[in-house]
């Protein structure tokens, strides 16, 4: 499983967006390939992440848009919905934890698990 989880590539978003970028789309592709073939036995969860700006609402809620719009995509991909489910982490959740536009953008980002 962890070798099909390390192939599935983390989606990142820009700042109070959550529209799939064309770049963020290859990846959607991808990860929905990966979902017909070799993680055709598991269950995808996708984890929305934001930056620490904004309140915790409002990033709780963006986290899940975030999470929403790549599961759309999948599922017009050809990814069953029921296979996928969705959790917003909101900004509790850093990747990278420096003050610098670079490190925000690390957390602007939807991540795949696979679930058994």
């Amino acid at each position: 499983m962890s070798d099909i989880e390390s192939e599935l590539s983390t989606v990142y978003f820009d700042f109070d967006k959550f529209s799939i970028s064309s770049k963020a789309e290859s990846k959607i592709t991808k990860a929905a390939e990966l979902g017909k073939t070799g993680a055709s036995a598991y269950n995808l969860k996708l984890e929305g992440n934001c930056d620490e700006w904004g309140s915790d609402e409002y990033n709780f809620a963006l986290g899940l848009k975030r999470a929403s719009s790549v599961k759309k995509a999948l599922v017009a991909e050809g990814i069953d919905a029921s296979r996928i489910s969705m959790v917003s982490y909101g900004e509790s959740n850093p990747v990278c934890e420096d003050k610098t536009q670079d490190c925000y953008s690390k957390n602007r980002r939807v991540d795949f698990k696979l679930l058994p």
